[in-house]
Parts: structure tokens; C-alpha cells; sequence
């Protein structure tokens, strides 16, 4: 791994001799907000570096094919309202070298509880020092407010913050034995919210919804969220990865194989993924449930449901689409999945605020028609989403990225909640989805 010692007095020696030659005054005068200053680094698994980082907030995203790889730390500034979207869009419009990172509730306008406070509608950072691979490189970013930097005693306190934030230690990590496991809802329970929807489904246009349930892992000392989320990267290799300490206490992590959408310039990819069975050991025994996935009509139908939803959208768009792995096997470590890649060349440049309006939450989360669907989850559903199911990635001038955040946890004290999801159309079964969303939850089951 990089040496982080060097690293740090490098940086800091190349910024106090360009400073001697800056002209602050002229500086001043140009209309950006901050000043970044990029340092090309030998490349590194960013992931590595987590455990050792010291101040927060702390924020990490990975794309599902590791092309890309982001770590925040530090905060700017920290947009927690739809309405600020604007304001993140005239930052970058205007500074190409900034990235936030962050996520999105759920439902922005549903009821919150107290295992969320502290994420609000959004939580999208600005990060002071962040750590960027891209393929084969590896760019450092420091990010100055140029007001911070204005004179030569703030420039003085700005080099001794910087060296504060480069400061790494390796914490040690542990995962303790969980001490108790609650379900919410009960099986009872989950067996009269499956009969309800499927009521919905039977007596309304409704098509498709999806319900979600939980388990609250409590221990017996305060939940361990980097023991945790290093754990459960070793099975995750092939997913999205999205970490967010605010500092606050409280810990989001998501290991989700769904891509919500991939903006760069006019072009846009997604994932839609719906219609699952568990994996197995056997080979044998494996095959026969990918058999079975793939000639479902029940398991077809729900697939079609999402597939059909982000085509109409796209074509609203004036999208130029094609499809790619139409209704292939998606296979992860505990589960596989019917998926299907879609990508378009849309009519005009859109933006990350723009698309996640149109395409969040998709069938494969929600539901179709999304209202109806929304009302059955109000009803049915007895805590509250958050950040799960949610959109979390990163943003940038020209690109930005999106995952679903299905397969994610929150910490909270001495509490860990897992959650997991299961598309219901007519022909469901409450078992059986009972058992999907228990597969679903097994990656952080293993680890624990």
C-alpha cells in the first residue's frame, strides 16, 4: 500500500511552495467557490485505506466493476434537502474538479423514525481531501475554500489542518456475537401485510409492489461499523459498495449488485433486476434454480414489470435505446437474479437531480404504478426505509453514478439494521418471499 508518511509531507511541501508564487489577490477575484489541487499517487485499493482513515465525515463509494472508486473526507458542505440540488448543480456546473457523494431517502416524504435521525431527505458531502482511482490512476484532491486560503496566517492554519486530516492509523476491528435478533415485522405479520397487497393486486391496477422487512441485531458494546463493512466486502466483490459516517454516531453501508443509472455526457446505462433464487454449493442443485428462475412466469412477469417502466421512461426522453443481456443470469454469492442491461444515448444532457425524479424508485424497489404502490407500503411496511432502497452514489461535472441501495445496514449504538426486499405480483407466496428476503439478508448474516 501507498506510504501514507510520505504521502502527507509531500503534499504539504508542494502546496507550501506553489503558494509562494500564487497571486492570492488574483485568485480572490475568479468566481469559484474553492480551489482544488490534484496530486497523481501511485495507485491504490482505496478500500484498503478506509480502516485507516481518522476524522470524519468519512465517505466511500465503489462501482460494481471497481472502474471507479471514490473516499471522502472531511465536509464542506453537506446538502441534506431536495431543494439544495440546485445549489449542488451550480457548484459543479461551475468547478469541474468538485465530487459530492452521498444518498437519498427512500420516500423523501415519509414518516421518519429515530434509527434515521441525523439523514435527512439527502446527504450528499462535499468532501475536503478525496482520494479518487480511475482505471489505472489514482489522483489525490485537497479542496480549499478560497477564503481559508486568503491570507498567509489562514494559509498556515489550513496546512496544519490538512496534515490533521492525512494523519492514518490502522484501528484494529472486531465484530462481536450478536446478543439478540428481532424481526420486524413478525412472520405473522408479514403473511397479513403479503395477503393485503396481494388484495391490492387482485382488486386494483396495481402490477407490482414491493415490500421490505428488517432484523435489528443488537449486541452487548456499541456496534463496530468498519468491522462490519470490511467483513462483508470479501463477498461482495462484484457489487456496488457505498459507505457514509457523518460523524454523527451512525453508520449507512450498502453492498447492492443494482445500478440505478450511469450518466457521462448524453450517455446513460441501467440495470434492471427483478426475479430471484438462492445459490447453492451443489452445482447440480444450482443450476436447477437458475432453471427455475429463468422459466418462472411469476419470476418473468416481475422482471418484465421493471424492464418495461424504464423503456417507457426512456422513450418519453426521446431516448435512443438498446438492450443488452436481455433477461440474463446475474449470479451472487448467496443469491441470483434475472437481469437485464440497458443502455441510451439520450436527445439531450440531462443531470443527476433530473434522473433520479424520473427513475427513482424503479418497479424492481417500488413498485407499478408507483403511487399505488406507495400507498400499499405506507399501509403495510411498519418502520421506516431511510436510505435503504435508495439512490447513493457520486456526482460530478461531467459524470455521475447511481446505485440502488438494496443490501445495506445501519448501525445505530449498540444496534445493527439489516434490511431486504421482495417483488410481489399476483401469484406471490408469503413464505416463499419470506425465505427470499432471508437470502437476501444472509451476506450480513455470514459475517456476524
Amino acid at each position: 500500500m501507498i506510504n501514507l508518511l510520505e504521502l502527507k509531507h509531500s503534499v504539504i511541501r508542494q502546496l507550501s511552495e506553489h503558494w509562494k508564487q500564487v497571486d492570492f489577490d488574483g485568485l480572490a477575484k475568479d468566481k469559484k467557490r474553492f480551489v482544488t489541487y490534484k496530486f497523481k499517487i501511485e495507485k491504490t485499493k482505496l478500500s484498503n485505506l478506509l480502516g485507516h482513515v481518522i476524522h470524519r465525515p468519512l465517505n466511500y463509494f465503489k462501482s460494481k466493476d471497481s472502474s471507479k472508486e471514490i473516499l471522502g473526507i472531511g465536509s464542506h458542505i453537506t446538502y441534506t434537502k431536495k431543494y439544495d440540488y440546485n445549489k449542488l448543480l451550480g457548484l459543479i456546473e461551475s468547478d469541474s474538479d468538485l465530487t459530492f457523494l452521498g444518498a437519498q431517502r427512500f420516500d423523501s416524504n415519509s414518516k421518519r423514525d429515530e434509527a434515521w435521525a441525523g439523514f435527512d431527505e439527502c446527504h450528499f458531502t462535499l468532501p475536503k481531501i478525496i482520494f479518487e482511482t480511475t482505471g489505472e490512476s489514482t489522483v489525490l484532491k485537497v479542496v480549499f475554500n478560497k477564503k481559508s486560503i486568503s491570507t498567509e496566517d489562514k494559509r498556515s492554519n489550513a496546512l496544519f489542518e490538512l496534515e490533521a486530516y492525512l494523519n492514518f492509523i490502522r484501528h484494529d476491528f472486531t465484530v462481536t456475537k450478536p446478543q439478540e435478533v428481532s424481526t420486524y415485522p413478525s412472520k405473522d405479520q408479514w403473511s397479513k401485510m403479503i395477503d393485503y397487497c396481494l388484495g391490492n393486486l387482485e382488486t386494483t391496477p396495481l402490477e407490482k409492489v414491493v415490500l421490505a422487512r428488517k432484523e435489528i441485531v443488537e449486541f452487548d458494546r456499541l456496534a463496530d461499523p468498519m468491522a462490519i463493512f470490511e467483513k462483508n466486502m470479501k463477498n461482495a466483490a462484484d457489487s456496488y459498495l457505498m459507505y457514509l459516517d457523518p460523524g454523527d454516531g451512525k453508520v449507512f453501508m450498502s453492498f447492492t449488485p443494482e445500478k440505478l443509472f450511469k450518466l457521462n455526457q448524453r450517455e446513460i446505462s441501467l440495470d434492471c433486476l427483478a426475479g430471484t433464487r438462492p445459490r447453492s454449493n451443489d452445482f447440480e442443485a444450482d443450476v436447477k434454480f437458475q432453471s427455475e428462475l429463468m422459466s418462472s412466469a411469476k419470476e418473468l412477469n416481475e422482471h418484465r414489470i421493471v424492464t418495461r417502466e424504464i423503456q417507457e421512461k426512456l422513450s418519453a426522453m426521446g431516448a435512443d435505446i438498446r438492450i443488452e443481456n436481455k433477461e440474463s443470469i446475474l449470479k451472487l454469492k448467496f443469491i441470483q437474479h434475472l437481469h437485464t442491461h440497458i443502455s441510451a444515448t439520450l436527445s439531450e444532457r440531462s443531470n443527476f437531480a433530473v434522473l433520479l425524479n424520473t427513475f427513482h424508485p424503479t418497479p424492481a424497489v417500488g413498485g407499478r404504478p408507483w403511487e399505488m404502490a406507495k400507498k400499499c407500503i405506507e399501509e403495510a411496511e411498519p418502520f421506516d426505509r431511510g436510505l435503504y432502497a435508495g439512490p447513493m452514489g457520486y456526482i460530478s461535472a461531467d459524470s455521475c453514478e447511481f446505485a440502488v441501495a438494496i443490501r445495506s445496514a445501519l448501525t445505530e449504538d449498540t444496534k445493527l439494521h439489516l434490511f431486504g426486499g421482495c417483488g410481489l405480483v399476483t401469484g406471490s407466496e408469503a413464505e416463499s418471499e419470506w425465505i427470499e428476503t432471508q437470502n437476501k439478508m444472509k451476506n450480513f448474516e455470514i459475517t456476524l
